[in-house]
């Protein structure tokens, strides 16, 4: 099976290849008022699919996964033709976090979904049995972006699917083709609990107000963030946000400046920089400072620039001309405020039409806002304190990298950092790890996926008990006098600080105590 390239009747979605500038193909265009409808055929598959056993949800998702080995080369095609990024990006930071997110999905969310006996250690409440039951949410909306097409939409619809959810998915309007192959790799699962509809934010906006929805996942820019989590506050709608980023990166001179010169350069330039956990704000300590700006801007000067579907390009453009236009506009207004250009700064020049900038390393000042292109920042520091200081200084915090070789200095700072996320001596990678939380604090969202925290996500709480009835509740009518002083004595015995204050305020309120033991038997 091949992601289509012919043209469809209008109105169509067309993609193009933001390298040549080529269409890619085209899909069918949703519309809104058909959103309904659609919501009415997710919402009758799930009510079956959440009473289907757990072995099931794993066979889908298996089958998933078979897919999407057995079709690699052609997905990881699509994904490159639609957004330009390395072949060997599509592999690594698409198909195989994808992959790995669902086969962690299929073998734990049975596990981490089933039901939880409480314990009732209290002494009033020792003769019932509580719980608390994991359910499905019903149908949830994923609004997903476009720098990863793929993985970020695939993950999320096998958590949702694992958890007994039927799932609409709104792909980003620059990579319609890539979304379809979720669609394919979901056959396996009963007709309508995984549907894709395409267009542009007007038919985001309207499945996100549409009835029947149960709560919207969204991953993209703080600014639509916003408008989103406030539609859906209207609505009393649940949502789930990751948004933006401008990761800090901690290279202290005791790191071994080969390999953070490494792992900066390919968390700055991943995906052309567009990438939510991009390595944007470098910070050295000043004794190891020249020497690693030195070594980062000869290594970027190296990059290879080209198109994607060439395995050896490195970098390739970023996703528009409108994006390209933004990442010259930050680069200028960096140069205006006193930055210096150490490297890139400018157009490259390819022999491709399309929208490449080169890879750019910036010192003597910051940019304001996230840049989501190939650019980087890069400060000196003295000191844990001001380093720490520097990385909290943004609006921002999904993740942070600490590098060094002392592991309680790593310890140390990944405690104050205001990250949803911290590595140390590497960068980003647990958004390929499938039982890690991905996320962040501040304005860069709230909310996880992966994880058993992912499910949790898609799922309602619930809490559930069996009592016998043959105990008569003490805390029901009548009150009187005695009743209060009862509970004046389990106040003081049970939570009254120290032995002896528990033991004097048990025989204090002694007749009371006993008025309640009494009104247990009816």
């Amino acid at each position: 099976m091949t992601a289509t390239t012919e043209r469809v009747e209008a109105p169509e979605l067309r993609s193009f290849n933001p390298a040549t500038l080529e269409s890619v193909g085209a899909v069918p265009l949703t519309d809104p008022a058909e959103l309904p409808r659609l919501v009415a055929i997710a919402r009758a598959a799930q009510g079956s699919w959440s009473r289907t056993p757990f072995e099931e949800r794993r066979r889908v998702l298996d089958s998933a996964i078979r897919f999407v080995v057995e079709q690699m080369d052609e997905v990881a095609a699509t994904v490159t033709a639609e957004t330009g990024k390395p072949l060997a990006e599509s592999f690594t930071s698409e198909l195989l976090p994808a992959v790995d997110q669902a086969r962690w999905m299929a073998r734990n969310a049975e596990k981490v979904l089933a039901r939880e006996r409480l314990g009732m250690p209290q002494p009033y409440l020792q003769h019932k049995r509580a719980y608390l039951d994991y359910e499905p949410l019903g149908v949830v909306a994923i609004v997903s972006p476009w720098n990863f097409p793929f993985a970020i939409p695939f993950g999320q619809v096998a958590t949702a699917v694992a958890g007994g959810n039927a799932v609409l998915v709104k792909p980003s309007e620059l990579t319609p083709l890539t979304a379809m192959w979720i669609e394919h790799a979901f056959s396996a699962a009963p007709k309508g609990l995984v549907q894709i509809v395409q267009g542009d934010g007007e038919v985001g906006r309207e499945l996100v107000r549409a009835a029947g929805i149960a709560k919207v996942f969204f991953t993209g820019s703080a600014a639509v963030g916003a408008r989103i989590a406030t539609e859906c506050g209207a609505l009393l709608r649940p949502v789930s946000l990751e948004l933006g980023g401008q990761d800090p990166m901690l290279v202290f001179a005791d790191a071994d400046l080969d390999r953070a010169v490494d792992g900066a350069l390919w968390g700055a330039f991943l995906n052309c920089g567009q990438v939510c956990t991009s390595v944007e704000r470098l910070y050295v300590e000043d004794s190891a400072y020249e020497k690693f700006l030195s070594r980062l801007a000869a290594s970027a000067t190296r990059l290879r620039l080209g198109r994607g579907e060439d395995a050896t390009t490195q970098l390739g453009p970023l996703i528009s001309e409108e994006q390209r236009d933004r990442v010259e506009r930050l680069v200028e207004e960096a140069r205006s405020n006193g930055a210096e250009v150490v490297v890139g700064g400018r157009r490259a020049e390819t022999e491709l039409p399309g929208w490449f900038y080169e890879p750019t390393v910036l010192s003597g000042a910051e940019l304001g806002e996230e840049v989501f292109g190939p650019v980087v920042t890069v400060a000196p520091f003295s000191g844990e304190e001001e380093a720490v200081r520097l990385a909290n200084a943004s609006r921002y915090g999904l993740g942070a990298s600490v590098w060094t070789s002392d592991e309680k200095r790593a310890r140390r700072i990944a405690r104050q950092l205001d990250a949803g996320m911290v590595w140390t001596n590497d960068v980003a990678y647990s958004f390929g790890a499938g039982q890690a939380a991905w996320g962040g604090v501040k304005d860069s969202g709230f909310g996880r996926t992966h994880s058993k925290h992912g499910l949790y996500e898609c799922s309602s709480i619930k809490f559930t008990d069996l009592d016998r009835g043959r105990l008569r509740s003490p805390w029901w009518y009548p009150y009187d006098a005695r009743v209060v002083d009862g509970f004046r004595g389990v106040l003081g015995a049970l939570y009254g600080s120290g032995v002896r204050a528990r033991l004097g305020a048990a025989w204090r309120f002694r007749r009371g105590l006993l008025r309640l033991a009494r009104r247990y038997r009816g």
